[in-house]
């Protein structure tokens, strides 16, 4: 029985012990709830800021990627600006450099110009003087000039009255539709330039019109010239062209040619020969004379001095 009892107090004891546990860990554990649900309060709070954040970090984010893509867009359009400006620069660069070389090549061809006109301007200068000089000399040769212009123009009334004499004398003995007219003779140097000098004449070039040729004469026929002196005399020549030429209505006429040429006559024509003189002339008249084989066509004085 004291036994039984002993068993049952130490049960006691042990549901008592068993209890007190049981508050102890129900009290332990109230707590650690009462604290979970603080901490689950204190995390839902923060979660509810982290998601706000979030939005606010979105809404940002959206905003930058609008703003990336208008500079990514404006930073394209740059680098095509910058891309054309680097090529207009290195253009620019490219002229300037040619406008350099061009400046330069100008420069160096206006010294070379500035130099040219230099020695020009000394040339004209000294050329200047030199006229200058002459111009005194010049100015006493005119005065002896005007003294001779007088006794010119008398020698010129002169052989004008001589040649209207021979053309009333060649009228009488030209086929009057078939003579020379409009003669030129020109006295020459060597060179070709006109003279009056007879101590400079090398070769005389005559000229004259033959119109109004009957068609009976037209075609190949000779043509002789002669030049005489005032006394009717050849000039000097180792070879005459002795011919004997019969007008159609006067006395054969023997003449000595200096110059003859087959000439193929039309209706109208003008006619050149240059003779080249085998010596010098003295000063003085002398007539030049075309022939052919029906007579004399025509002639002309020259006066040498």
């Amino acid at each position: 029985m004291k036994n039984q009892k002993n068993a049952f107090t130490a049960a006691i004891v042990v549901l008592a012990i068993a209890l007190i546990g049981s508050l102890i860990w129900g009290s332990s554990t109230s707590t650690k709830v009462d604290q979970l649900q603080v901490e689950k309060m204190a995390v839902n709070a923060s979660l509810e800021e982290m998601l706000a954040f979030r939005d606010e970090l979105a809404a940002e984010v959206d905003s930058l990627v609008l703003a990336y893509d208008a500079l990514a867009a404006d930073n394209s359009s740059l680098q095509g600006q910058m891309a054309q400006s680097l090529e207009e620069l290195e253009r620019a660069k490219s002229a300037l450099s040619q406008a350099k070389r061009s400046a330069a090549g100008e420069m160096k061809d206006l010294r070379a110009q500035i130099a040219e006109l230099q020695t020009i301007k000394q040339n004209l200068q000294l050329n200047m003087d030199m006229m200058l000089a002459q111009n005194d000399s010049l100015r006493q040769v005119v005065g002896e000039l005007e003294g001779n212009l007088a006794l010119t123009n008398e020698e010129n009334t002169l052989l004008n009255q001589d040649n209207e004499q021979k053309g009333q004398a060649i009228q009488t003995l030209t086929y009057e539709t078939f003579k020379a007219t409009s003669f030129q003779i020109s006295p020459e140097v060597k060179r070709g330039e006109a003279t009056s000098k007879s101590g400079r004449v090398r070769r005389i070039t005559a000229s004259f019109d033959l119109d109004h040729v009957p068609a009976d004469y037209q075609g190949t026929r000779p043509i002789y010239l002669v030049i005489t002196d005032e006394a009717g005399t050849p000039i000097p020549h180792t070879d005459y062209i002795s011919t004997t030429v019969q007008p159609l209505n006067g006395t054969a006429q023997d003449i000595m040619a200096i110059e003859v040429r087959e000439e193929k006559l039309a209706d109208s024509q003008r006619l050149t020969f240059t003779h080249e003189l085998e010596n010098k002339l003295d000063a003085g008249n002398y007539t030049l004379s075309a022939y052919t084989d029906v007579g004399l066509l025509g002639s002309s004085t020259f006066r040498l001095r």
